[in-house]
């Protein structure tokens, strides 16, 4: 299920984007499933049909999903969906520890907090 804030602090084609990405990874939505079309997602949440064609294009570069030209747009199959998940994880890690080097976090405290994640099974990353 999609949850879409149109006041939220994210943009709504990155809410999209994030939304139907975690369906997608979760398994919720199966290898080889036709996503509605986009006019009908926009009539959903009340949207620009050009918000959610940016989303599934997006979504397409990222490897999620695949279009057919007049048939619409389908999650991934196979590994699909899970290599574009983990090679979008790396760039956002990426990103997200170019801020912390910035801000004068410590590559031992980085490491402290990986560990922290990966003992914990994924969860909890505070410090």
């Amino acid at each position: 299920m999609l949850n879409i804030r149109l006041e939220g602090k994210l943009p709504i084609y990155e809410q999209l984007y994030n939304g139907i990405s975690r369906l997608a990874m979760s398994g919720e939505l199966a290898p080889d499933e036709k996503l509605p079309a986009v006019r009908e997602v926009a009539k959903q949440f009340g949207i620009n049909p050009n918000t959610v064609q940016k989303a599934y294009a997006q979504l397409e570069q990222a490897g999620f999903i695949y279009s057919i030209p007049a048939k619409g747009s389908y999650v991934s199959g196979g590994n699909g969906a899970a290599d574009a998940a983990k090679r979008d994880a790396l760039e956002r890690t990426e990103r997200e520890l170019e801020y912390a080097f910035a801000a004068g976090v410590g590559l031992d405290e980085i490491k402290l907090l990986a560990d922290k994640i990966w003992s914990g099974g994924g969860k909890g990353g505070n410090l």
